[in-house]
């Protein structure tokens, strides 16, 4: 069960208090803009310590009962899910895991994305051909073949293969292909309310 800590609220409160389009967004129950909002006011997060852990980085794991010093980038998502639906009230039919191929197996065909994502659509990306992958959201297609995202666990650039960085240093802004770089390939959009 999504679990958002009192200290995670509290810290994107304050960086979303001034925001007014995220103010209207709760009192119009607008969760998945707000569920953006909450994945942008993250932007700057970073491990500290060591990989994978730090202060901030251990409320986001705790989200989904994370046992820390774990891969993070699900639980990014799902604390920013757990955000909105704090709230506004709005309750995500997505299963709270923080296995992103596992996320998209268990996700109904009807959530999942069948022409082009809309702003705040869950991306998951597979790792080879084994059930390793990624995730972010998706905020737009500013052109043909290439996405803006938020991520967790990550970093802004590609590795030097040339793929999506899945054990990176903090919550970025990123541009990505729409298909893959090199080895994740993006299985698929799904859409979190």
């Amino acid at each position: 069960m999504r679990n958002i800590e009192a200290k995670m609220i509290a810290f994107i409160d304050k960086k979303l208090a001034l925001n007014g389009a995220a103010q209207e967004a709760i009192l119009k129950k607008d969760a998945r803009s707000l569920m953006v909002y909450a994945a942008e006011a993250c932007v700057g997060i970073r491990e500290e310590g060591g990989n994978n852990k730090g202060p901030l980085v251990q409320l986001i794991q705790d989200t989904v009962g994370g046992v820390g010093a774990e891969a993070w980038c699900m639980s990014f998502v799902q604390t920013c899910i757990a955000y909105a639906e704090v709230k506004t009230g709005v309750k995500s039919p997505l299963l709270d895991t923080e296995h992103c191929t596992t996320l998209w197996g268990k996700t109904k065909a009807s959530q999942k994305v069948k022409l082009f994502p809309a702003r705040g659509a869950v991306i998951i990306w597979q790792h080879g051909s084994g059930p390793s992958g990624h995730t972010g959201f998706f905020l737009e297609s500013p052109k043909a073949g290439t996405m803006s995202t938020i991520e967790g666990n990550t970093e802004a650039g590609l590795s030097k293969d040339g793929s999506v960085v899945r054990e990176g240093g903090g919550v970025y802004k990123c541009s990505r292909s729409m298909k893959a770089n090199g080895t994740m390939k993006v299985l698929g959009f799904i859409k979190p309310f």
